[in-house]
């Protein structure tokens, strides 16, 4: 098929235009700043925060999950860490990091285990309490899947600011 130059100019505005950003568009959501902090930062805080980091990519959520332990410490036992491999969780796959209250200034959403909530900088994070994953690793681990389940489907309601 033959265009003459006026066809042709037409035809190339036209599909620029499909290429082409308009104002009026959706821009990406901010992204939201979640943080765990629990007394060590090695199991509860690193374990809830790769189960988020596991839903938020296979929801494709804007969201920035990071832990921090109040005294960090590799708390990890074989057997938890052998559960944990068998579940795909490494707790260890940040370094330890030492919490800040600066870090929960710059957090949207903090989350602190049991004790921890009592820490400087922390009074406004939520309470989460959980069991002992060494001691009691099925219950400890219901208690976490229904906390990051309800905590996952809140960050997917958010509207974007």
């Amino acid at each position: 098929m033959l265009y003459d130059r006026r066809s042709f100019a037409c035809l190339l505005a036209a599909s620029s235009l499909a290429y082409a950003s308009p104002s009026w568009a959706a821009k990406p959501c901010r992204v939201t700043k979640v943080l765990f902090v629990c007394q060590m930062g090695s199991v509860k805080s690193a374990i809830a925060r790769e189960q988020l980091r596991r839903i938020v990519k296979q929801r494709a959520l804007p969201i920035e999950v990071q832990s921090r332990g109040l005294t960090p410490a590799n708390d990890i036992t074989r057997e938890l860490a052998s559960h944990l491999r068998a579940e795909g969780i490494n707790p260890l796959a940040d370094p330890l990091r030492r919490f800040a209250p600066a870090d929960a200034a710059h957090a949207d959403i903090t989350i602190a285990f049991d004790d921890a909530a009592k820490a400087p900088g922390l009074e406004r994070a939520r309470l989460w309490h959980s069991p002992s994953w060494t001691d009691d690793y099925a219950h400890a681990k219901t208690i976490m899947d229904w906390h990051i389940g309800e905590l996952a489907d809140e960050l997917s309601r958010q509207p974007c600011p």
